[in-house]
């Protein structure tokens, strides 16, 4: 077999932020891994799910996707694309469709449900026979009955080098931090594959099977919530692979995206008073460098007189302005005063504060029981009680999250939350996207 070199992008992430200048660094992020993949000379280019940050993105940053892509398959360069949890809708057309119609990528998650078993077919790419075979990503926790069910001889006995695609987290390999209840086991992936191409874990991870072959999972591109980018200033690196399969030997390459410094900044409210707190602010923004940079200040603590409205925020920020900063974001989710003290903060992330406040909310919940029939009981204990309710609760606050396009009506808008709504409250959706 000839040697087959191929470049493992995920997390893209297109549309993401409300700034624009954040969603141009996001946009330059994807096109410079394009570009670096292409002047690497891959076979072939992987995206592992979530290219855009929802499945009717506003059509600025697809156009320019569409360019993008245009020109890889102009150079003779294949795309395959799975769907990630924020390109799927169960019930409406995706952005991802439409492109895939029009023939930029190739979606390699052809499958059949042959005996109650999910039969997943390959794709042979041209250029140099690997076989690629995926499972696309879904809203939380819908993954795991598809892997349950996946015919994993069927794959097994497929001879070659094999590659799998998909976007979910395998239990064995995520830290427990980033999991949330979501893990596959690793025993429902099918052995004997090469490379196992992960998306959806905004963190970079690798991992060796039992059989030698490679689970990695890139991390995205740029990012797209405020804990990205300060993992990113606090040293986490954002990229994609290269990936190189020559003499029976795989080798994996990680290669750095950095379209903008981010400068992260922290300040410890606790026990002191809003003029001391807004003093150290603006103490803290002047030392800064901030000229072409995106600026991260994150305020924490308890103030021990004074509210969060008498701290002038905004004069920092026409600080930063003033000296040419792309864009600034004054974190103050965390800062409290006696006013607000009886409102308990239980983390330091928004991400994290929901999931603690969801699981101890659902711990408290308890079946009415003037529900008499075993069969509504038995649904809703599966579906709302423990880890099922949290990971219910979690999913369904994710989607009322997503706000309205610019483009779309109000009608249309209620109805794709209400259909996207629809699957963490339906036990029995189980279709391919």
């Amino acid at each position: 077999m000839p040697t087959i070199k191929f470049a493992h992008i995920t997390d893209c992430h297109l549309g993401s932020w409300r700034s624009s200048r954040l969603r141009g660094l996001n946009l330059k992020a994807f096109e410079q891994a394009i570009q670096t993949s292409l002047s690497e000379k891959v076979d072939f280019i992987l995206i592992t799910g979530d290219f855009f940050d929802v499945n009717v993105p506003d059509l600025d940053p697809v156009k320019r996707a569409v360019e993008v892509l245009k020109s890889v398959r102009d150079q003779g360069v294949d795309v395959y694309l799975i769907y990630g949890s924020h390109d799927f809708s169960p019930n409406a057309v995706s952005m991802i469709d439409i492109l895939h119609s029009a023939g930029l990528f190739i979606k390699p998650t052809e499958n059949e449900v042959v005996e109650e078993k999910l039969r997943l077919k390959f794709v042979t790419d041209k250029k140099t026979g690997a076989k690629i075979v995926g499972l696309s990503g879904r809203a939380k926790n819908l993954d795991v009955p598809y892997y349950e069910i996946i015919d994993t001889p069927s794959l097994e006995a497929e001879p070659g080098f094999k590659i799998f695609l998909m976007h979910a987290p395998i239990a064995e390999v995520t830290p427990e931090a980033l999991s949330f209840g979501e893990g596959v086991p690793i025993s429902s992936l099918p052995k004997g594959f090469g490379y196992y191409g992960g998306g959806h874990l905004h963190k970079r991870l690798e991992y060796t099977t039992a059989e030698g072959g490679k689970i990695v999972y890139p991390g995205p591109l740029f990012g797209a919530t405020f804990t990205d980018l300060e993992e990113t200033a606090r040293g986490e690196q954002r990229g994609f692979y290269i990936v190189t399969f020559a003499g029976g030997k795989l080798e994996t390459r990680f290669v750095e995206v950095k379209v903008a410094d981010i400068v992260y900044k922290t300040i410890d409210a606790e026990n002191k008073t809003a003029k001391q707190t807004e003093a150290q602010l603006n103490s803290t923004i002047d030392e800064l460098d901030p000229s072409g940079k995106v600026v991260l200040v994150k305020i924490t603590g308890s103030l021990s007189a004074g509210k969060r409205s008498d701290i002038d925020f905004s004069k920092a920020e026409r600080s930063l302005v003033s000296r040419g900063v792309l864009t600034q974001f004054i974190s103050r989710s965390g800062l409290t005063s006696h006013e607000t003290a009886e409102l308990k903060v239980v983390g330091q992330t928004k991400e994290e504060i929901e999931f603690r406040v969801l699981k101890e909310r659902i711990a408290k919940f308890s079946i009415d029981p003037t529900v008499k029939d075993l069969k509504v009981r038995e649904a809703l204990q599966a579906k709302f009680v423990s880890t099922k309710g949290e990971q219910t609760a979690r999913s369904l606050l994710r989607t009322l999250k997503i706000e309205k396009l610019d483009n779309e009506t109000v009608a249309d808008f209620n109805s794709r939350v209400m259909s996207d709504s629809q699957p963490y409250l339906d036990p029995g959706n189980l279709g391919e996207s």
